[in-house]
């Protein structure tokens, strides 16, 4: 087993973690958007962009609903993540 950090690692926004449980298996913990200097220079949408492998990943499990946490899901679909969505009831009516 591995934890791997696509975000939240170095800074306090981005939150996204990868729990690997093998090769072939993996689930999420988060997908959240760069904020403030953690985002890096410019301002444009490629900065939201998931550049890792979805494949492996059997679910998305969200913590919170805050920005940071969720906010790139639409990004993480496009990449081509059709896993469920693990949340609690108020989290995900919003």
């Amino acid at each position: 087993m591995e934890i791997v950090h696509h975000g939240g690692a170095e800074g306090v926004t981005g939150s996204c973690h990868r729990l690997r449980l093998s090769a072939r298996d993996s689930f999420l913990v988060d997908c959240g958007l760069f904020q403030g200097r953690d985002h890096g220079p410019g301002d444009t949408l490629e900065r939201h962009a998931i550049e890792f492998p979805v494949e492996d990943i059997r679910a998305l499990v969200v913590t919170h609903v805050h920005i940071d946490h969720i906010g790139r899901l639409p990004y993480l679909l496009a990449a081509g993540f059709d896993g469920p969505i693990i949340c609690s009831k108020p989290s995900a009516g919003l």
